[in-house]
């Protein structure tokens, strides 16, 4: 638990420095935890928690990838470890029902 929080917060931190304006990953947190709220009952301070987190996970996902020339495995190998990691990190906060939850409406709201 520890290991997750200091990962979670030299993501956080690294992501939000360098990537401060991302309008893009504000944007599909922000449509993510829309749509999970419209599913789900979470309480305001969770509901942050989780823009936070899907944020760090999508302007880290960017930061990345845009501009490396990688190849699909290469990309795929990314979005593996930011899930992962993510969902570590939603874990401290939710109970793994409503992890597996909150991971099945962000993909819908992605689809979208």
């Amino acid at each position: 638990m520890k290991k997750s929080l200091i990962i979670f917060t030299f993501l956080f931190t690294f992501s939000f420095v360098s990537a401060q304006q991302n309008k893009s990953a504000a944007k599909r947190a922000s449509n993510a935890v829309a749509n999970i709220l419209s599913e789900m009952q979470v309480s305001d301070e969770k509901a942050q928690f989780l823009e936070k987190t899907l944020y760090t996970k999508y302007a880290d996902n960017a930061l990345k990838i845009k501009g490396k020339n990688l190849s699909q495995d290469e990309k795929k190998k990314v979005y593996r470890n930011a899930f992962t990691t993510t969902r570590k990190v939603l874990r401290e906060q939710f109970t793994e029902t409503e992890v597996k939850s909150i991971i099945r409406l962000e993909r819908q709201a992605n689809k979208r």
